[in-house]
């Protein structure tokens, strides 16, 4: 009995004895230092990456002019601008906001001379050249990387009501916030939704040559 417990002692002993001889052999793992002093090899260091991205400018590139041209036949007639450099604007949202935007439009009376068009119901945009029923909006395409504007709520065709002074703007391009960042065109000539800029002519029109100044202004936010 004495001697089971001389050997249970000295069993205990040596146990004791070899944990910390044991856990200091185990290798540990270095753990990551902060970069931008000597590391020693095998422990790895840490750093942060940083990019600063600066916005820029929301703007419109549009055609020049409109043009319109009609040979009178006693009818009421509908006429479109069937030029194809003024099928498509651009905008180019470079902001980085994600605010959205949209594209108005103001013009005064057509006026030739004393005779003037009607400034209800003479001009509108639909996206079309082809019908002036059309109800579709302007076909949007990226130029090269962009987040495709969606165009809620706004039914096409967009009556533009002119004025002699002071026209009221309408809205014919409308995007959702988180929509349209990047250059952006909308209609095109071989779009399958140009523009479409329409002008209702009466049967009892005088000839001539009927002006009017047409104002597009490109406006951040929905």
């Amino acid at each position: 009995m004495r001697r089971s417990l001389r050997m249970l002692a000295v069993l205990t002993f040596l146990t004791g004895g070899l944990a910390p001889a044991l856990i200091a052999l185990t290798p540990g793992v270095a753990s990551a230092g902060a970069c931008g002093s000597a590391v020693v090899a095998g422990t790895s260091c840490t750093m942060t990456g940083t990019l600063g991205v600066t916005g820029s400018t929301l703007t419109l590139t549009s055609p020049s002019s409109l043009t319109w041209a009609e040979t009178l036949n006693g009818l009421d007639q509908s006429v479109v601008d069937t030029n194809a450099g003024d099928q498509q604007y651009t905008v180019n949202d470079a902001t980085g906001t994600g605010a959205g935007w949209k594209v108005t439009m103001s013009a005064t009376t057509f006026t030739n001379g004393s005779h003037t068009l009607l400034n209800t119901g003479t001009l509108s945009t639909n996206g079309s050249v082809s019908s002036i029923s059309a109800t579709t909006a302007p076909t949007a395409t990226c130029s090269a990387t962009c987040t495709l504007p969606t165009n809620p709520g706004l039914t096409y065709p967009v009556a533009i009501t002119t004025a002699d002074t002071s026209p009221t703007p309408s809205t014919i391009y409308d995007t959702a916030a988180a929509s349209g960042l990047g250059q952006v065109v909308i209609g095109g000539s071989t779009a399958s939704d140009p523009i479409g800029w329409w002008l209702q002519i009466p049967a009892s029109v005088y000839s001539g040559s009927y002006t009017s100044t047409v104002t597009l202004e490109v406006i951040s936010g929905p």
